[in-house]
């Protein structure tokens, strides 16, 4: 070392002698150039999260060790020698640099000095274009990396959590998860088309896994049209915090898309919704079976889990409206319609309000209690509004308003609502379905199978899309044919004579086409009690009945009819209310001969449920009336029914009254004819 070396300016002039302040400039150039490589190519490449902390750890020590050899090596025309001592004689501190190291020191700062420029620019830049562009979020499901089939719903759990938080936030407009769930696996498009297909401008993706008591989970944020990874970040926590963690992540998210949140935003994003993670597991395992599917099992499910969270945490509000909302699907779709299951459900929305009055989700509830329980459009409309207050782009209570006008018989209001949620939830299947039914009952058939067609696309395995694509075909076409090429496409994913939807379209279509035998033979491979659903109550028996009653067997189909009626006698004592039993009871009567009972009995279920109550099954009894006035020759009045029938939007049309034999004792009347001229073009 020099003399003095106490002194900094020589101690500077010391380094620059040895070349140590050029080492460091390059090899800084150099290992900024070499982080910036990493950090883009860390995902395209799939490399671990951690690779740039460990480039960063190897730059580090190989930085320290190039100081180190710089002070004490030099390099010389001579090769590498030992950098001489400095003494009072010598004139090396006075020798010129190199050329060579002047160029690598300039270009080093050079480099770095552009690299920052960029850096900063490329940051401003993507800043503006995130500030500038509509929030608009879709959150994909998250790859699940846990192991047992205990933490099988984590995924799609956390997921559609991480979706409910954001939605928080005025200024997010998130698309529903029901949309975003269609893209679960690995084999799924392009990030842009994605954006499109959601419209969305931003995609969150991840993965999450839990490890006995620990649990990982990994986010990103992209930007949709250019697959731009805008931020990526490693949530650890242990699985008691996982409650804490979801809200962690919808304030970075909201950070990293520079959107201000409120104080309120703020405090409803972090409120817990239970402080039992047990409870809140259990409440995640019943949104996944909620969410399935229309059938019986999926509900019952779900109502077992929201009960055990409810039993850990008696004040678990969100679970007691998932709960209230599984009693009332199973009362809406006819799988349970017993006062116990509406009164329940009422005790447990009264619950949460109870736990917290400003809830919104108690809000939905309460609107399915009144629409679904109570047919009381205008008390569901008014909470559902309350809920568009606090999540002002909610595409599910969008969707449920457009039902309830449905219902009412407000169709185009239902449309205006539907196209709502579909603008918020593009590719949900239930949406889609939904419209296309409401362009078929419309008579709107491009429209209608537009969605319906769509929503087979993303969801292929739901059945109920078939039974409403079979029905457009018959009511647009008037033949089977295409409606049997959908049946054998639904064939593909469920045996026909195992489901009773499907059982009830096999035998319509072997009716249209004349097949009766055929029908007899298909229903006597299949084991079920009857066809019901919220339309219709129809004993297997009342199916055969129709048969034989087409084949002109009377013995056989009397039997039948009377085997339907015992059956429809039964269940009105267990269900007076049920405008369907009266419907079929009135048309086993009428099979039986017996005039005045059958017309009593269509005219109740008439009555129970009116097209002015109800817009969409008022029809189904219309229709069973004067189905019932055929049989018993009152032709006259059956058409007066089938002439309203046909004047407004349902299930009905001239080329299907000219289809199904059920109306062939009037295909010959010159007052049908006219019928048929008066509505061709439907």
């Amino acid at each position: 070392m020099p003399d003095k070396s106490d002194n900094p300016f020589k101690f500077w002039e010391e380094l620059k002698r040895r070349k140590v302040v050029r080492v460091i400039t390059v090899y800084a150039a150099a290992s900024f150039v070499l982080l910036e490589l990493v950090d883009i190519i860390t995902e395209p490449f799939g490399l671990p999260d951690w690779t740039l902390r460990f480039v960063f750890v190897l730059l580090s020590i190989g930085f320290l060790i190039a100081v180190i050899l710089s002070w004490v090596y030099d390099i010389t025309p001579e090769g590498v020698q030992k950098t001489k001592r400095l003494t009072q004689n010598s004139n090396e501190a006075r020798l010129p640099p190199s050329k060579g190291w002047k160029i690598s020191t300039y270009s080093s700062i050079l480099v770095i000095i552009v690299f920052v420029v960029f850096y900063v620019i490329g940051n401003i830049k993507q800043s503006s274009d995130i500030s500038n562009l509509e929030k608009s979020i879709a959150v994909l499901p998250f790859e699940n990396w846990s192991i047992g089939g205990e933490n099988s719903h984590l995924g799609d759990g956390i997921a559609n959590e991480i979706a409910t938080q954001l939605a928080n936030v005025q200024e997010f407009n998130v698309r529903s998860y029901t949309s975003s769930s269609q893209y679960k696996g690995t084999e799924k498009p392009s990030m842009p088309q994605i954006g499109r297909e959601l419209d969305a401008n931003f995609i969150i993706e991840g993965s999450v896994e839990r490890l006995d008591e620990d649990v990982s989970i990994h986010v990103q944020v992209i930007q949709a049209e250019n697959d731009n990874h805008i931020w990526a970040h490693e949530f650890k926590d242990s699985w008691k915090d996982i409650i804490k963690l979801r809200s962690q992540i919808a304030l970075g998210i909201a950070e990293e898309l520079k959107t201000m949140l409120s104080p309120e935003e703020i405090e409803q994003i972090e409120r817990k919704p239970t402080e039992n993670v047990e409870a809140y597991n259990f409440y995640l395992r019943g949104n996944d079976f909620y969410w399935r599917s229309y059938q019986e099992e999926n509900w019952s499910i779900a109502i077992n889990m929201y009960q055990k969270a409810i039993k850990l945490d008696s004040s678990f509000a969100l679970a007691y409206t998932m709960l209230a909302r599984s009693y009332l699907s199973l009362y809406w779709w006819h799988h349970d319609r017993s006062i116990e299951r509406l009164n329940e459900a009422k005790k447990a929305i009264d619950t949460a309000f109870d736990i917290d009055p400003d809830l919104a989700e108690a809000y939905i509830a309460l609107g399915c209690y009144y629409y679904w329980g109570l047919l009381d459009y205008a008390e569901a409309l008014k909470h559902f509004e309350t809920t568009l207050g606090y999540l002002p782009n909610n595409a599910e209570c969008q969707y449920l308003i457009a039902c309830v006008y449905r219902r009412m018989g407000d169709w185009q209001k239902a449309l205006e609502e539907f196209k709502k949620s579909y603008k918020n939830d593009p590719t949900s299947p239930r949406i889609n379905q939904n419209i296309g039914e409401t362009y078929y009952l419309l008579g709107d058939y491009p429209n209608a199978f537009f969605h319906i067609n769509k929503a087979i696309n993303i969801s292929p395995e739901f059945l109920d899309l078939y039974i409403t694509k079979i029905n457009i075909f018959l009511k647009w076409e008037g033949n089977t044919k295409n409606a049997r090429k959908t049946f054998e496409e639904a064939s593909l994913f469920i045996n026909p004579s195992t489901d009773p939807k499907l059982i009830e379209v096999a035998v319509l279509l072997y009716i249209y086409d004349g097949k009766y035998q055929d029908a007899i033979d298909f229903l006597n491979t299949t084991n079920f009690e009857a066809i019901q659903n919220q339309f219709r109550y129809y004993p297997k028996a009342l199916l055969y009945a129709t048969i034989y009653e087409l084949m002109e067997d009377t013995e056989q189909a009397e039997h039948y009819f009377n085997l339907s009626r015992i059956v429809l006698e039964d269940k009105i004592l267990d269900y007076p209310e049920d405008s369907r039993l009266y419907s079929s009871l009135g048309i086993s009567y009428a099979g039986l001969g017996q005039k005045e009972r059958a017309i009593q009995g269509g005219i109740k279920g008439v009555e129970l449920l009116p097209i002015s109550k109800e817009a969409w099954k008022g029809t189904r009894r219309l229709g069973d009336l004067a189905r019932i006035y055929v049989t018993v020759g009152e032709y006259e009045l059956a058409l007066e029914q089938l002439d309203y029938l046909l004047s407004i939007p349902g299930f009905l049309s001239a080329k299907l009254l000219q289809l199904d034999p059920i109306w062939k004792p009037l295909w010959d009347l010159p007052e049908f004819t006219q019928l048929i001229e008066k509505y061709s073009d439907n």
